[in-house]
């Protein structure tokens, strides 16, 4: 940027934590005289006040219990099912989407509701199916996360498995820590941490893509709501209706928000 008048930096995504502080360090805005920098924040025109429920199962085991693979199989058929379909399933791990979609799909199928897998079909004509359907499912890892337009009535249900931390033994992602852990630093709250929160608020923003649009989203981690950490993910999203309740209530909420 040093040889240039001016640069513009502009993302949805800039900021964690009300703090532009981990992008300035990630490309070495930190070292700038704070004099030169000049920040703004420009708040979304879409009402997710009123348009968007938040909602987080109380009753469901933590990621890391041997019986969460077969809980989330159950909970998401049921969400789904609530829904009438016209969701988006959002994985960390493609094993366990796979094993969610082997373990739903016939029953979703006697519902009238179609279940698509990222992998089975090429990326732009599995997001044309689903978005010419209003009774489909559309399960997806990494890719998916961001990048996905569907407005309208074909996306009405964001379902976040899990928080989407990057897998520890990834070689850029050790080296990183390494050398935050080498200067006295904290790695998780540092890296694992904004970095998840990234991607997290790219996989909640694909649900409201229009001034119009209605939905909900439904994360299936109770970390979000009982680790310290948590907070730093629900500061980061947009003002919307939240609910951390049983499964039960939750899909009667969403069945009557939905209407």
């Amino acid at each position: 940027f040093e040889p240039m008048d001016c640069v513009i930096n502009t993302s949805a995504t800039l900021q964690i934590n009300n703090s532009f502080d981990y992008f300035f360090k990630r490309i070495g805005m930190n070292f700038v005289e704070k004099s030169r920098l000049v920040t703004g924040v420009f708040e979304s025109p879409f009402d997710y006040k009123n348009n968007v429920l938040f909602a987080v199962p109380s009753d469901i085991p933590l990621p890391n219990n041997l019986q969460f693979q077969n809980c989330i199989n159950e909970l998401i058929f049921k969400l789904i099912k609530t829904s009438n379909g016209r969701s988006l399933v959002l994985f960390t791990s493609y094993e366990s989407m796979k094993a969610t979609y082997l373990a739903i799909k016939s029953a979703m199928y006697d519902f009238g509701i179609e279940l698509l897998k990222q992998g089975d079909d090429d990326r732009f004509r599995l997001l044309d199916r689903f978005k010419n359907s209003e009774s489909t499912v559309l399960f997806a890892t990494d890719s998916f996360w961001q990048g996905v337009d569907v407005p309208g009535d074909s996306l009405r249900q964001v379902i976040i498995v899990k928080l989407p931390f990057t897998v520890p033994n990834d070689p850029v992602f050790v080296a990183r820590s390494e050398a935050i852990e080498k200067k006295g630093g904290n790695a998780f709250m540092e890296l694992s941490v904004p970095e998840a929160v990234i991607k997290f608020r790219q996989g909640i923003g694909r649900l409201i893509r229009k001034s119009d649009d209605k939905g909900v989203v439904v994360v299936l981690d109770r970390r979000i709501y009982e680790k310290r950490y948590g907070s730093i993910f629900t500061a980061s999203m947009p003002r919307c209706k939240t609910m951390y309740d049983s499964l039960i209530n939750i899909t009667k909420k969403i069945s009557d928000f939905l209407e």
